[in-house]
């Protein structure tokens, strides 16, 4: 049995090294939002995954022998409680994938609103275990995790699916939704239906890493992503500067100012200086307001009119 789990290990090292390894470089291909999303997504679960369950196997190993039954039960409790917040991370930013990718936003509320359900049942769960043994609260952990994250996946799911962005395709969409779907209800099933035991959790380890690869290698090798290719520069006129400094305008405007110019619409603004697009409503409208002008029709005129002038 240990000559197994050390093989499940280092799968499940491997698997998660190859996912970072290959969102890493979809990072440089095509530097999105919804793939920056996927990849804290990969390294939250992948600590949970590490911390929470392999993290049972290293107590069982190193100290199982070592301490009363009362003590490695409540040894173990505490440890399975502190990886959840690593789950809720991780589930926050599968949802925000699902939304990025759908061309939605995902807002600060959203996330506050998340994060403080998630955490008062993490909260509740601690009170609630506190006088249970591992044998009694493993079946809590379990259907906590099921459902929870069959919850999740399927709304990341109904968000990819009825989703209108052009990239990913729609057909992208749906096999990202589906292949979503499918790791959670496995997981779901091992956890439910097999009986609590060695075999058990090494299943439902090795189950959490595949799933976290399935999605980096679909957006790699099958989907229509293809490489942001680098444009030249704008050509900023000689009077710009003088331009910025005399309507007192921020290096953060300045940045939106050069991608107006360029031809960009606000999202994709948003997408290429990873910021949010209402942040990009916000700095075009102090813009408009500083330089008095009332579209960026007339913002372009007036920044390509400056050479005329200099």
């Amino acid at each position: 049995m240990e000559l197994i789990s050390l093989i499940i290990f280092v799968f499940c090292a491997a698997m998660a090294a190859g996912s970072i390894l290959l969102i890493t470089r979809l990072l440089e291909e095509r530097p999105v939002p919804f793939v920056r999303s996927l990849f804290y997504h990969n390294i939250f679960i992948s600590a949970f995954g590490f911390y929470g369950i392999w993290g049972q196997f290293i107590i069982v190993t190193l100290a199982g022998s070592r301490l009363s039954p009362d003590t490695f039960s409540t040894v173990s409790v505490i440890s399975l409680l502190l990886g959840l917040p690593f789950l809720v991370f991780g589930w926050m930013m599968i949802l925000r994938f699902g939304a990025e990718a759908a061309g939605l936003q995902f807002r600060n509320y959203h996330i506050l609103s998340f994060l403080v359900i998630n955490f008062g049942v993490i909260i509740g769960l601690g009170f609630a275990l506190r006088e249970m043994d591992l044998i009694e609260a493993l079946p809590v952990f379990k259907y906590f995790y099921a459902t929870a994250a069959l919850a999740y996946s399927f709304a990341t799911g109904l968000l990819l699916i009825r989703g209108r962005k052009d990239l990913p395709v729609k057909r992208d969409r749906n096999a990202l939704a589906a292949l979503i779907a499918a790791a959670a209800v496995a997981q779901a099933a091992v956890l439910l239906l097999l009986p609590h035991s060695v075999w058990m959790a090494l299943i439902f380890v090795f189950l959490l890493f595949v799933g976290l690869t399935l999605l980096p290698l679909y957006l790699t090798y099958k989907a229509d992503m293809p490489p942001c290719l680098p444009t030249d520069a704008l050509h900023l006129p000689q009077g710009i500067d003088d331009f910025i400094r005399r309507h007192e305008i921020s290096p953060r405007e300045a940045e939106i100012i050069t991608e107006i110019c360029n031809g960009l619409s606000n999202q994709e603004i948003a997408d290429k200086l990873f910021i949010s697009l209402q942040t990009v409503k916000d700095h075009t409208s102090r813009i408009y307001s500083k330089t008095n002008v009332r579209n960026r029709m007339q913002l372009m005129a007036m920044v390509q009119g400056l050479d005329a002038r200099s």
